[in-house]
Order: structure tokens, then sequence, then C-alpha cells
């Protein structure tokens, strides 16, 4: 039986790469350094829901750009 590896990361581009913006009373805020993402949630997913939040995210940000 294998055990899965789960991975927080930022809901709005799948980057791990996020830090602490406040916690303690309020609850924790996080901060994505690679969107800018400030919020209370955080997701908490295998490899393939990764993959799909960045490919779901590389898609949103194509059609940004070709929309200007």
């Amino acid at each position: 039986m294998t055990v899965e590896k789960f991975i927080e990361v930022c809901p709005v581009c799948g980057s791990s790469d996020w830090y602490y913006e406040a916690g303690g009373y309020t609850g924790k805020l996080y901060h994505c350094k690679h969107c800018g993402y400030i919020g209370s949630f955080i997701v908490e997913g295998n490899q393939e829901m990764i993959d799909a939040i960045k490919e779901d995210y590389k898609h949103k940000k194509e059609s940004e750009k070709s929309s200007e």
C-alpha cells in the first residue's frame, strides 16, 4: 500500500512557494510569492491536483495576454 504525499499550495497558481502574512488569534493569512495571492485559504493536494491547478492558472494567464 502506497502512501500518497500531500503538499500545501496556493489555490490560485498551485505554487508551494508561500509564507505566512499574519497569524495568531485572527487565523492564518497566506501570501503566495509566485502570483501574489493573499488569503486564509490554502490547498492541500496530491501531485495530480497541483498539476491541474497549475494548468488552469497557465490557461487563464494566456487568455489574459491574448485579450490585451
